[in-house]
């Protein structure tokens, strides 16, 4: 099958799991609180960790990961200073705090801001990675409103369902968004969106997509899977089955309109050499973690630069 059946733009519904998510983010607070007051008997201290406790125990979270990921990759790109590696997780926590813990759980069904900049050749469709939803592109959207670019992010649904599933759904929104705009569409996929994409172009090959931008995405898989639930987490397991038929399946051409972008000291998709794509554009990042590509001006501007040259491409038929 070469092409999807048409629908209409879906309407935007929250995302279930994360405003379950975020009901058990407030439950918690409450016992924090009363933990807290139990205890000390104290307005300030109780106020201090019914605040504190989601971003320290997150930040927690995040050093571990950290140190997983320099256990299961002591490649040489990914040594650097104590200092260096301490900034890249306060970074990875402000951006993770910011858009897993509070965009998430209640900005899902959000709309993206218009364009406001000059009118661009192409249109980006945003697919967000494993365990999240669109609201993780709130940010970053705004920056390529500003940029003129229109932009459409979608929710990959079921959560931990099989990433093939998701095909259609990427499909429907690339064909609407082109329809809409009549323009060629840019596919950006942060993560295990950016094999979705693939694997949706495997199925789909005549959707209107001119080329597909991956960040941090796992072409070849990651050692951090062991650590996540879900079929799609086995699929993005290193040497899985079902990695090596999508690899096998890409031709030259289609490698060429792909570029992947990706950071040496990823705390999620690791060993590094998993996100080098053969056959594809690959731009190699340093001092970022995985959620941070997602909000950097780094990676923003080469995910600009990248638009940028796509649409160059495309003015002059290439």
């Amino acid at each position: 099958m070469s092409t999807p059946p048409l629908a209409a733009a879906p309407v935007l519904r929250p995302s279930r799991a994360h405003l379950v998510y975020g009901a058990i983010e407030i439950a918690l607070s409450i016992v924090v609180a009363i933990a807290t007051w139990s205890a000390w008997h104290s307005p300030w201290t109780t106020v201090l960790w019914t605040l504190l406790w989601l971003p320290v125990s997150h930040a927690l979270g995040l050093a571990a990961g950290f140190v997983m990921a320099a256990h299961g990759d002591p490649s040489a790109e990914r040594r650097t200073t104590a200092s260096t590696n301490i900034a890249v997780w306060a970074y990875e926590c402000a951006a993770s705090i910011l858009l897993l813990d509070l965009y998430q759980p209640w900005f899902s069904a959000a709309p993206l801001p218009a364009p406001v900049g000059p009118a661009r050749p192409v249109a980006v469709l945003l697919l967000h990675g494993y365990g999240c939803n669109r609201a993780f592109w709130l940010r970053f959207s705004r920056h390529l409103a500003d940029a003129g670019y229109h932009c459409d992010a979608i929710n990959l649904a079921p959560i931990f369902g099989d990433i093939d599933d998701y095909a259609e759904t990427i499909a429907n929104a690339a064909q609407s968004l082109a329809a809409r705009t009549r323009l060629p569409v840019v596919i950006i996929g942060h993560s295990m969106g950016g094999i979705a994409a693939r694997a949706c172009l495997r199925r789909y090959p005549t959707l209107p997509v001119a080329h597909t931008i991956t960040l941090g995405s796992p072409h070849f898989g990651t050692l951090h899977a062991r650590h996540g639930i879900g079929h799609n987490v086995r699929q993005m397991s290193i040497g899985s089955e079902w990695l090596v038929a999508l690899a096998s399946s890409e031709k030259d051409s289609e490698r060429a309109r792909i570029t992947s972008i990706y950071t040496a000291h990823d705390n999620v998709v690791y060993p590094v050499r998993t996100s080098v794509l053969p056959g594809a554009h690959n731009i190699a990042l340093d001092g970022l973690g995985h959620v941070s590509l997602g909000t950097h001006p780094r990676s923003r501007a080469l995910v600009l630069e990248t638009l940028e040259r796509v649409a160059q491409g495309l003015r002059h038929g290439k």
